[in-house]
C-alpha cells in the first residue's frame, strides 16, 4: 500500500546560456573570413626607391661627308695605278697610267707571275681585308660580300702595281699615258654616289648602306674614256652625320663639342657638334680636323658617343602614373583646417541660396612661375575660389596632367610627381631633390595601375 502512495514527479532541467560558445563562434567567422580575405584579395606589391643608374646606348652608325674630288679616265686601255688605297699624294705626282696596247700592263703581270706573296706585308694585307669581312659579316648585310670581293682583287692590283713606278719612264714611249695628281689629297679608288653630297643638301636615303655600295676601282683591268679613274679628299676636316632621336637632339642642344669613340679602331676624338631638323627628323652633326687618313676609305662609320650615363632615383616603368591638377594662381593658396594644411577657400551656397565660403585641403603637386597645380576630392570644374583678404574670385577651369607615382609610406596611396631624365623599356632615372616628389628609399606602388589614389594598402 505504501508504494501506491508514491507518486514521482519529473522537473523539467532549466537551459544553459554557454557564452563560451557563442565567442568561440565568433572569433571562428571571424578568422575565416580573414583567412579567405587573404587568399582572395589583391594585394599591392611595394618597390623602395634606390638611387641607381641606366646606362645610355649611344653607339650609332653614321655617313662621312668630305671634299672629295672625282676624276676620268681621257682615253681607253689597260689601267695601272702607281700608289695605295688611301694614301697622301704631291701635287704633280704619278697616280695612274692607261696603255693603250696592253704591253706594259701584261709586261707588269708577267715579271709578278709567282712572286705575289714575296712580300709578307702583302700578304698580310690580303689576310686583314679578309678577317673584317668574317668577323662583319650578317645576312642582313649579305650585299657587302660584292665590295669584299672588289676589296680582295684592289689589294691584289695594289701589290702587282707597286713597283710598277720604275718602270714608268721606259715605257711611256710605247702608248702609255700617265696622269699626274692636280693638287695635293688623299688618294681613294672607290666611289659610292655619295661624293657630292654636303651637310646643306643630304637627304635621308644616304643612310641606307644597301643603296650606296663601293664600287672598287682597282678591280678593273681595263677602262673606257670618261670612266672614273679615282677621287681625291683636298681636305682634312670632314664631317660625320649621325640619325638621332627628338630627347638626344635636346640632350645635346647646347653641346658645341663631343667626344666620340670610333668602333672601327677603339681610339676617341673631339668633334664640333650642331643638331639639325630635316624634315621633322634629327641629326648630330659632327666635325672633326683630323682622322681624314685613317678614314679615307670608310663611308659609313660606327661610333659610340662618349656621353655620361644618367644617374638618379631608379623606379620601374609599371609605377609611373598621371593624374589632373588644377592650375591656381598662387595667391589662392592659403592655410587652415585642424593641422593648418594647404588649401582654398572654396565658395558654395547654402540653403537659402547665399554665397558661403568653406576652407578645402588640397594637394600640391607643383609650382611653375606664379601658379600651383593642386587636387582634391571636393573640388570640380567650374567651382569659384576666393582670394586671402580680398573680394578676388577665380574660377577652376584650366587643368593639366603629371607624371608622377603613388607613395605608400603611411599606408594608403599619394600621388607624387616625378621628373623624368631618362627611360628605358623597364625603368626611369628621375630628378632627387623635387618638390612635392619622391625620396630615397620611399616606398611606392610597383603597379600604378592596379591602385587608386588614398586607397589603403594591405
Amino acid at each position: 500500500m505504501a508504494n501506491k502512495n508514491k507518486k514521482i514527479i519529473k522537473f523539467h532541467k532549466a537551459s544553459q546560456f554557454n557564452i563560451g560558445v557563442i565567442i568561440f563562434l565568433i572569433i571562428l567567422v571571424y578568422m575565416l573570413y580573414n583567412i579567405f580575405q587573404y587568399f582572395t584579395m589583391e594585394r599591392v606589391a611595394v618597390y623602395e626607391v634606390t638611387q641607381g643608374t641606366i646606362a645610355q646606348d649611344n653607339v650609332f652608325t653614321g655617313v662621312i661627308l668630305r671634299e672629295e674630288k672625282v676624276f676620268s679616265v681621257d682615253s681607253p686601255g689597260y689601267i695601272s695605278y702607281y700608289n695605295k688605297d688611301a694614301t697622301k699624294v704631291g701635287v704633280h705626282s704619278y697616280v695612274y697610267s692607261v696603255d693603250a696596247t696592253g704591253n706594259f700592263y701584261h709586261e707588269m703581270m708577267e715579271k709578278n707571275d709567282g712572286k705575289l706573296f714575296a712580300d709578307k706585308d702583302a700578304y698580310r694585307e690580303l689576310e686583314k681585308t679578309a678577317e673584317e669581312y668574317v668577323l662583319d659579316y650578317t645576312d642582313e648585310n649579305f650585299y657587302q660580300a660584292y665590295t669584299f670581293q672588289y676589296d680582295m682583287q684592289a689589294k691584289l692590283m695594289e701589290t702587282i702595281s707597286a713597283n710598277a713606278l720604275s718602270n714608268l719612264g721606259a715605257a711611256a714611249s710605247q702608248g702609255l699615258r700617265a696622269s699626274r695628281a692636280s693638287e695635293p689629297g688623299i688618294v681613294v679608288y672607290n666611289t659610292d654616289g655619295l661624293e657630292n653630297v654636303t651637310l646643306e643638301d643630304f637627304t635621308e636615303d644616304i643612310f641606307d648602306k644597301s643603296a650606296h655600295v663601293k664600287t672598287n676601282l682597282m678591280a678593273r683591268e681595263q677602262v673606257s674614256a670618261g670612266d672614273v679613274a679615282y677621287k681625291l679628299i683636298t681636305s682634312e676636316i670632314w664631317n660625320l652625320l649621325i640619325p638621332i632621336d627628338e630627347q638626344l637632339a635636346a640632350d645635346l642642344a647646347d653641346e658645341t663639342s663631343v667626344r666620340v669613340k670610333f668602333k672601327k679602331d677603339n681610339s676617341t676624338a673631339w668633334g664640333s657638334s650642331k643638331i639639325l631638323k630635316r624634315n621633322g627628323a634629327y641629326y648630330l652633326a659632327l666635325t672633326f680636323q683630323s682622322a681624314g687618313l685613317r678614314f679615307a676609305t670608310d663611308r659609313y662609320l660606327e661610333i659610340e658617343l662618349m656621353t655620361s650615363d644618367t644617374s638618379g632615383l631608379k623606379i620601374p616603368n609599371t609605377s609611373l602614373t598621371e593624374k589632373s591638377f588644377f592650375i591656381i594662381p598662387k595667391e589662392y593658396l592659403t592655410k587652415g583646417g585642424a593641422d593648418d594644411s594647404n588649401g582654398v577657400m572654396c565658395q558654395y551656397e547654402n540653403e537659402d541660396g547665399e554665397p558661403v565660403p568653406r576652407f578645402v585641403a588640397v594637394a600640391v603637386a607643383e609650382e611653375i612661375d606664379d601658379m600651383y597645380y593642386i587636387a582634391a576630392e571636393e573640388l570640380t570644374a567650374g567651382d569659384t575660389i576666393l582670394k586671402t583678404d580680398s573680394s578676388e574670385t577665380y574660377v577652376l577651369d584650366k587643368q593639366a596632367s603629371l607624371q608622377g607615382v603613388y607613395n605608400i609610406n603611411r599606408g594608403y596611396a599619394v600621388f607624387r610627381k616625378v621628373e623624368i631624365l631618362f627611360q628605358n623599356e623597364e625603368y626611369s632615372i628621375v630628378a632627387t631633390g623635387t618638390k612635392y616628389g619622391i625620396s630615397l628609399y620611399d616606398h611606392i606602388a610597383l603597379e600604378a595601375a592596379k591602385i587608386q589614389e588614398n586607397e589603403i594598402i594591405q
